[in-house]
């Protein structure tokens, strides 16, 4: 049975170095996305604050929207980040097996 396993692990040795390198490549992309982000959204919540203080309220609307879609743009790469090392670690264990 290991030698029907061989091949198969010998394979996975790439593909494991592949999804390493994407997963810190996606990891350091969102470590430096933050700190653009992060005060880009703080000035966005300021605006919003002062639209609905000035009753401009197709304005608040809209830097609503912009938050919500920048939450949403954080929250899946690091939900696409996990995946890859969900996959790095399972095909690991695969190695290891």
């Amino acid at each position: 049975m290991k030698l029907i396993k061989l091949p198969f692990k010998l394979l996975a040795l790439p593909i494991i170095l592949i999804l390493m390198a994407a997963a810190l490549l996606v990891k350091l992309v969102t470590n430096l996305s933050a700190y653009v982000m992060g005060p880009l959204m703080l000035f966005i919540l300021g605006c919003g604050i002062y639209s609905a203080v000035q009753q401009m309220w197709t304005s608040v609307a809209i830097l609503v929207i912009l938050e919500i879609l920048y939450v949403a743009a954080m929250f899946f790469a690091v939900v696409i980040e996990t995946a890859l090392d969900g996959m790095k670690d399972s095909l690991v264990g695969f190695v290891h097996s």
